[in-house]
């Protein structure tokens, strides 16, 4: 967990079968999930409430999806 803010949020790092990272998702201040692609650096923001992707033109793969909207405030 980090601290920003005082309001402690989750990360999560995604690593493939080698150990490289391949994706880390923030969930944020405001309940959206940041998705950061290690491989290009490009971040993506999802609503894990409604799975919609919020960057326009990004394509978020559906286990990227899955992953951010089981980490949703409740």
């Amino acid at each position: 967990m980090t601290e920003r803010f005082g309001i402690p949020l989750v990360t999560e790092e995604l690593i493939d079968c080698f150990g490289q990272l391949t994706h880390r998702l923030v969930l944020e201040i405001d309940g959206t999930v940041s998705i950061t692609f290690a491989s290009s650096g490009v971040t993506a923001r999802v609503d894990p409430t409604t799975r919609a992707v919020l960057t326009p033109g990004m394509h978020v793969p559906q286990s990227l999806i899955d992953q951010a909207a089981s980490m949703r405030l409740t």
